[in-house]
């Protein structure tokens, strides 16, 4: 079977202030999840071997492939208007890790998954916060191109402010219980320096968080 690295596909970030660390942890052990978007199964590999069982969901066949050598099933098509083969309230965590910016419809789609959750369950996301100071420079300064990764990946479809995204998942039913957020460092990273550009972005997370992770329970 081809790498990850030779497909190009998202590695896993193991850094202990990335937003995958956060993620995982917000997950827990021996969880049944449904993993949303799971690209080549960089997020359930440290699930299983943490004790959960991983169900996946993903648009691109050869990702889930290679998902398929770590998940429990991958089911392949588009998670907005594919069957969803599942009963009410099958999983203990709904995990959709970068997806919800990717989605036409994220309101339709949470809500969607919500039924999903049995009632102590929880929806774990992470998603890029368009609000970030190096977007409110660019447009300070006339800049707003899209790129091939990144907040403005030509891949988003909709982006999200933190009260935008707390109001999103209000609508589609979920209480939010965790916020946090990422404030990642292109150099110098240490676990030291990345504390200490957590510690910087609690002071304003609408303006240094570079993403969101949620943890949102059914309301």
């Amino acid at each position: 079977m081809t790498s990850v690295a030779e497909h190009g596909y998202v590695p896993l970030n193991e850094h202990a202030e990335s937003g995958h660390a956060k993620l995982l942890a917000l997950v827990g052990d021996g969880k049944r999840v449904l993993d949303v978007g799971c690209s080549s199964g960089y997020l359930a590999r440290p699930l299983v071997a943490n004790g959960c069982t991983v169900i996946g969901i993903e648009f691109d066949s050869a990702a889930a492939e290679e998902a398929r050598s770590v998940c429990d099933d991958v089911l392949v098509g588009d998670v907005e208007t594919m069957e969803l083969p599942f009963s009410e309230g099958s999983f203990d965590v709904v995990l959709c890790g970068d997806l919800i910016e990717h989605l036409r419809d994220p309101d339709a789609f949470l809500a969607r998954a919500r039924p999903l959750l049995h009632a102590d369950g929880r929806l774990v996301l992470t998603t890029p916060n368009v609000a970030n100071w190096s977007m409110r420079l660019g447009l300070l300064a006339g800049r707003w191109r899209y790129t091939e990764r990144g907040i403005l990946d030509r891949t988003h479809t909709h982006l999200f402010t933190r009260k935008t995204l707390v109001e999103t998942l209000g609508r589609a039913g979920y209480r939010v219980d965790v916020l946090d957020f990422t404030v990642p460092l292109p150099v110098f990273r240490t676990a030291t320096t990345e504390r200490t550009a957590h510690a910087v972005g609690r002071l304003r997370p609408s303006l240094f968080a570079y993403q969101f992770v949620v943890a949102a329970t059914p309301a």
